[in-house]
């Protein structure tokens, strides 16, 4: 380690600006943010700088506003068919939670479930 250290002028503001020291207190027990505006908006580190505001006020209000906008339903079939699904999503790289999403959208755009009825149920006794 060298015993003389040179302070350049061109170098020691953008250093300053960068300090992760912790904010200096003043005489009176003010923080530097506070001497910031004391000094006519003159600051010289991270005071200017607010950051965005939470949206939510815990981590557990930010789960509960989660799933309050996700519906949940389970699905459970023959363990020869949830096999059949988790070999299909392998396939298309990807979750069983998003095959059964695609499959259902699929199906809802693609058939008049109101009209026409549940495939291989009994309407009236008839098979469908």
């Amino acid at each position: 380690m060298p015993a003389l250290q040179l302070v350049l002028p061109e170098f020691a503001a953008p250093e300053a600006a960068n300090d992760c020291t912790p904010p200096e207190v003043g005489s009176n027990g003010d923080s530097c943010a506070v001497a910031c505006i004391a000094n006519g908006g003159e600051c010289t580190g991270n005071e200017k700088r607010k950051g965005r505001r939470p949206v939510h006020a815990s981590a557990a209000a930010r789960k509960a506003a989660y799933r309050a906008e996700k519906a949940r339903v389970d699905f459970t079939d023959k363990p020869e068919i949830i096999a059949k699904l988790r070999e299909t999503a392998a396939q298309l790289d990807c979750s069983v939670n998003e095959l059964l999403q695609s499959m259902v959208r699929f199906a809802e755009c693609n058939r008049n479930w109101k009209q026409v009825g549940l495939y291989g149920a009994r309407n009236n006794g008839v098979l469908q």
